[in-house]
């Protein structure tokens, strides 16, 4: 009964493991619209200010210094902007040019809480069809192996020695 169970669990650790790779690239989907439409903000704001005749930094500056509080609100939700576009950036860029198994390291290291939550929401399973889902495959089937058979050890029973 507890080889059965610790074979379910591990089968279930297996298929859970193995949507990784598919939560990764609708995580990188999401992750990759959100730079686009972030770029175009920046880019705008940069031609504002060069319209002006400012830098990035002088037209920030002038939101700071205005004294009017619309005014300053607005210059600290575009720095806000600005700051989580190069997050972003450099996280979308990060995840693009990590191999297949290195992806699971770099978004753990960097991914953005708002942009996981999300992707979450709306994630839909798929069957791994492709060599790096079966990797994670196996990886948490062994994984739930191992893990169940530890769990359930102390359970075990002694075999009878006959005299």
């Amino acid at each position: 009964m507890k080889k059965l169970l610790t074979l379910i669990m591990a089968l279930i650790c297996g298929a859970a493991a193995s949507q990784f790779p598919e939560y990764a690239q609708q995580y990188r989907q999401r992750l990759g619209g959100a730079v686009q439409e972030l770029q175009m903000i920046v880019t705008g704001f940069d031609a504002d200010a060069r319209r002006a005749g400012l830098t990035r930094d002088e037209a920030l500056s002038r939101y700071e210094k205005s004294g009017d509080e619309f005014l300053t609100d607005r210059g600290e939700s575009i720095s806000a902007v600005l700051k989580r576009y190069a997050r972003l950036s450099a996280h979308y860029e990060s995840m693009e040019s990590a191999g297949p198994l290195s992806r699971l390291w770099v978004f753990a290291k960097e991914r953005d809480a708002e942009l996981s939550k999300d992707t979450l929401a709306v994630y839909q399973p798929a069957i791994p069809v492709s060599g790096i889902g079966a990797a994670h495959a196996a990886g948490g089937f062994a994984g739930g192996w191992i893990l169940f058979t530890v769990l359930l050890s102390p359970f075990r029973r002694r075999r009878r020695v006959n005299a």
